[in-house]
């Protein structure tokens, strides 16, 4: 195992500015081998700071144009002060998934949550189920890694897991270079190790005594927190000690010191922490480790066995008030909790039994994300963050997020699995969040069509995206698909393709039927114009004899965007606030979606198109004969409108899937954005084909006998209630062109794609 090097001289500063060193796919900062095995010099953290300010000296001060300092201690330590206030990141964080077991009994802690960006996994510790549950990257449920137990593979008290980078042929008994699951029994005292398939690799001894939270472990060395107690002149004293041991010995990297008070409770009596007393906050990212240095805002930079750098805001600590401690106690982690049960104590009597720290630290987490980038939760009034600062590789200020999340681990550089604290009950989830809307230029995003002009930002649409803020982080984000619940065949032409499933042969009645209007209630309805009960007669049988395949989902976002920064698509639309990712697209007119399906079949060589208007119907009725496919009933919880009964009711999009699929497995049917076809508009159904084909001529009397109107079908987020049906269509006072792009309207109208498929 290599030994640590002993801390430079003071007067030996660093001389000379250096590349940064390449980052893994995890993110981490790792030593480079030759092929005889030795290892190439590690790139300190110091030098990597000189990378903001290229071009001057490394001893120099300097402020750039983003109010970064640098300078340098006496001992030679690089110091970057960002003196700017908080300004907003150029990104938003967007819940997608909670992660649950399907016996909803999950107990995650901060660092009994790990990532594995190879495998595309999150590993959870569940200490009270004695498991290690496993997730995908969407958060759905994959599986759980071993049983209760005291023999290799099982588990007492699973308290914190790591990820163990291996840089050699062989990966404690997998090939390397590998990552493997490193779980701690605190309670067996055991390290055991796991492939990302979760092949049992062995355990061996702990190295140390786990105090927590968390632990590091690499090529030669393990890292923890220990603890140890001390008199002090007022009483007992306890020092936590961030450890890096090596075969050699143990080096503490950084200790944290405070006073213990006598706690005196109907229950018990005995030395207590005061409640806010100061603790080891750490992270590390290869090399380098970062920790919370003092009450302020100061991240210090420990890497290969020195003190590397310091990282600064100008944020002072915050004044602790009683209010403060009182919720801390109710619903903050540590024993307190267990002490008023046990005691039958309230927070207010809890809080005058062991008092509170005056300060407080305002930053309370810290990780790094696989683009070397810093994130530093910090806390507001209360137990739980506020606000999220993203720091670059360098130290220098990126902006901030606010977020009521801790961020402890990182699928990639813009999805991350974070832990929040629900006040009304104390609970502690753990959720998969994206990053979205980063600034960042993208090659060709910007690129116009000569004669398509690209949409630019829309006066007050900023305003609208703080007010859906609320909207976006919800558990209805896209999760994995489940199984089809016909057992239809659902299939990707491409990993950016939109998700298909392949309907089968069959015959329906098109149209609303008789009595239909009176079963719902919608003969009544003041808002329901007849020309909208006239459009959408009469009813016509139709038979559609051959297979065909429908998107899952409306086209999102996502999936528009790969097309344009594959050159396919020349328009960028806005989102209207509402976010992109996995929200439909919008915006978007008939021609618009003509020009994504273009380019889907020539990247595929499978003919894409719009649907047809009756095969639109069919696939929403999927069998079902009632006004929708659950029932005559709107009912709640079953799509987004004005009236639906959801979250985003009459204010946004929803997440694509946030809603239970139709019988034949198809999302967002009946409602989320009204969805293009390729019917040309028609006032009825009078002279409609009737064999699934859809209707290209123009009305009688349209000049030159060109189709010039679009046909849309099923309701939308904004839309009357009524128009959450099967039969529900529109579209006569459209163009072809319409993008409904108005800055204070529009939003509400999306397409979903069709493709032929061959008789099986």
């Amino acid at each position: 195992m290599p030994t640590l090097p002993a801390p430079p001289s003071a007067a030996d500063p660093i001389a000379a500015c250096a590349p940064p060193a390449r980052a893994t796919g995890s993110g981490t900062l790792i030593t480079r081998r030759h092929a005889d095995g030795a290892s190439r010099p590690r790139v300190k953290a110091g030098i990597l700071l000189c990378a903001l300010f290229g071009g001057v000296s490394c001893g120099a001060d300097r402020s750039d144009g983003r109010n970064a300092l640098l300078r340098r201690d006496s001992a030679g330590i690089a110091i970057v002060e960002n003196l700017a206030g908080d300004r907003p990141f150029a990104g938003r964080i967007v819940h997608v998934a909670d992660l649950a077991t399907p016996d909803n009994a999950l107990s995650p802690r901060p660092w009994g949550i790990v990532a594995h960006p190879a495998a595309q996994r999150v590993f959870v510790a569940d200490g009270a189920g004695r498991r290690i549950a496993v997730f995908d990257a969407a958060g759905g449920f994959v599986g759980e890694l071993g049983r209760a137990g005291e023999g290799p593979g099982e588990f007492q008290l699973p308290s914190a897991l790591a990820v163990e980078e291996c840089n050699r042929e062989s990966c404690h008994g997998l090939p390397g270079p590998a990552e493997v699951l490193v779980v701690l029994d605190s309670r067996r005292a055991v390290l055991s190790r796991w492939s990302a398939d979760g092949q049992f690799l062995g355990e061996e001894r702990a190295p140390a005594d786990y105090w927590g939270p968390g632990f590091a472990v690499g090529p030669g060395h393990f890292t923890s927190v220990t603890s140890s107690s001390s008199s002090s002149s007022t009483g007992m004293g306890i020092a936590q000690r961030l450890e890096v041991r090596t075969a050699e010995g143990s080096r503490v990297v950084h200790e944290v010191s405070y006073e213990m008070t006598l706690m005196e409770l109907p229950c018990a009596t005995m030395p207590a922490p005061r409640i806010f007393a100061p603790e080891v906050v750490w992270a590390r990212a290869g090399d380098n480790f970062y920790y919370l240095n003092g009450p302020g805002y100061r991240i210090d930079v420990w890497s290969d066995g020195a003190s590397a750098g310091s990282f600064r805001r100008p944020i002072g600590p915050l004044a602790v008030s009683r209010p403060m401690a009182v919720m801390a106690a109710r619903t903050g982690s540590g024993p307190y909790g267990a002490f008023m049960r046990q005691c039958g104590i309230s927070a207010e009597e809890l809080v005058d039994a062991v008092g509170y720290e005056e300060e407080l630290a305002p930053v309370m987490g810290l990780a790094a994300d696989p683009g070397g980038r810093l994130w530093v939760a910090r806390r507001g009034s209360g137990p739980a963050p506020e606000a999220i600062d993203i720091l670059g590789a360098e130290g220098d200020y990126l902006g901030t997020l606010t977020a009521g999340v801790l961020p402890v681990a990182f699928l990639s550089a813009s999805s991350f699995v974070g832990v929040r604290l629900e006040l009304s009950t104390g609970r502690v989830l753990a959720s998969i969040h994206d990053v979205r809307g980063d600034a960042s230029p993208v090659p060709g995003r910007d690129r116009v069509i000569p004669g398509r002009e690209a949409s630019g930002p829309r006066p007050g649409e900023e305003a609208a995206r703080d007010a859906a803020d609320d909207l976006r982080e919800d558990t209805g984000a896209a999760r994995a698909p489940a199984p089809n619940p016909a057992g239809l065949r659902e299939f990707r032409d491409c990993p950016a393709c939109p998700l298909m499933v392949e309907l089968p042969r069959g015959r329906y009645m098109m149209g609303r039927a008789v009595g239909e209007e009176e079963r719902t209630g919608h003969d009544r309805d003041p808002n329901r114009p007849q020309r909208t009960r006239d459009i959408e007669r009469p009813r016509l049988e139709v038979d559609i004899a051959y297979p065909f395949a429908l998107g899952k989902y409306e086209v999102t976002f996502d999936e528009w965007d790969h097309c344009v920064d594959a050159g396919g698509c020349g328009y960028r639309p806005t989102d209207r606030g509402f976010g992109r990712g996995n929200r439909p697209v919008i915006h978007v007119s008939r021609l618009d979606a003509e020009e994504y399906l273009a380019w889907l079949s020539e990247a595929t060589g499978q003919p894409y198109r719009l649907p047809s208007g009756t095969e639109w119907e069919y696939a929403a009725r999927a069998g079902t004969t009632t006004a929708r496919w659950w029932g005559d009933e709107l009912g709640t919880g079953r799509a987004v409108c004005d009236g639906c009964g959801s979250r985003w009711d009459d204010r946004s999009t929803a997440p694509v899937g946030s809603f239970p699929p139709n019988p034949w497995g198809l999302h967002d049917m009946l409602s989320n954005v009204s969805e293009v076809v390729a019917d040309c508009w028609h006032e009825s159904y009078v002279g409609h084909p009737t064999d699934g084909s859809p209707r290209l001529e123009a009305p009688p009397g349209w000049p030159d006998g060109e189709c010039k109107r679009a046909t849309w079908r099923g309701g939308a987020w904004p839309f009357f209630a009524w128009t959450v049906r099967a039969a529900t269509r529109g579209g006569g006072n459209m163009d072809l062109g319409y993008r409904g792009d108005h800055p204070r309207a529009g939003g509400s109208r999306g397409f979903r794609v069709a493709r032929a498929v061959e008789p099986g």
